[in-house]
């Protein structure tokens, strides 16, 4: 049987699909599925000033990043692993492991900002439509698009807090960094925080490499990628980014909550 999607085709009972052009509403409804998925499997915080605190910062970047009216959602994982990923769709996962490291509020939303880009790039995108075209995602796919009828597949997430399709090429990774300079500057926020959360991380994993494993296998990191972004930083105006935001006690606060949480549970 063969069914038509925005003039690519589906062909039921083979073992590939060429997968659509998704449209926003598409990859927003993929996104749920497949963020429900990932919710199912892990700890995910839901105390609701932690999730006001980071909402609050990450609409505060999509304002700014995202002209396509995506439904964004902030979601805090209560793991001490240091990770964080995005799903298509606008579903940002961040590891209470990331919180705990980043030293200032500018840290985290440059972390944040490096991930609402690769959705608004549509990076999360392409890896799903590569994995669709090897069957991995089919049975979610058809979901999607109301032809198949199948249950979704689970997504498969290692004993690291690694998701399957998190990583990126380096290409996408160089690219989301230069987004989210830009998406921190246009928000207000002082971007000389990136280079510093970099090198932050970098250097924890000399003192703790379990913890950063996840981190470093899913953003690929070297001193060139460090160096790259400080360089794109020193040619914006200094001037303009002395009077930008560094850091600000809603952080502390999302800092603090999960401290307690983790103490006395939610």
């Amino acid at each position: 049987m063969v069914l038509w999607c925005r003039g690519c085709q589906l062909l039921l009972g083979v073992p590939w699909l060429v997968a659509c052009d998704l449209s926003i509403a598409q990859e927003d409804e993929l996104g749920d599925i497949y963020a429900a998925s990932i919710a199912a499997q892990l700890p995910i915080v839901a105390d609701s000033a932690v999730n006001a605190e980071l909402t609050a910062m990450g609409r505060r970047l999509t304002a700014v990043a995202d002209d396509a009216s995506r439904d964004w959602h902030f979601h805090v994982v209560d793991d001490t692993v240091v990770n964080a990923f995005a799903v298509p769709g606008g579903h940002v996962f961040v590891y209470r492991g990331l919180v705990d490291r980043a030293g200032s509020y500018g840290e985290l939303a440059g972390v944040v900002a490096h991930e609402i880009a690769h959705v608004t790039l549509r990076h999360s995108v392409e890896q799903l439509r590569a994995r669709t075209r090897t069957n991995v995602l089919v049975g979610l796919f058809c979901t999607v698009v109301s032809v198949c009828g199948s249950p979704v597949a689970q997504v498969a997430i290692d004993a690291g807090g690694q998701v399957l399709f998190a990583r990126h090429s380096r290409e996408d990774e160089t690219e989301s960094d230069s987004a989210s300079v830009s998406y921190l500057m246009a928000a207000g926020i002082d971007p000389r925080a990136i280079p510093v959360m970099f090198t932050r991380l970098a250097e924890a994993r000399q003192r703790d490499p379990f913890r950063l494993e996840s981190w470093f296998a899913t953003h690929p990191q070297d001193g060139d990628r460090i160096a790259r972004t400080a360089e794109l930083i020193a040619a914006l105006p200094m001037a303009v980014m002395d009077s930008l935001t560094r850091d600000a006690p809603e952080f502390q606060r999302l800092q603090s909550r999960l401290a307690v949480i983790s103490r006395n549970g939610p």
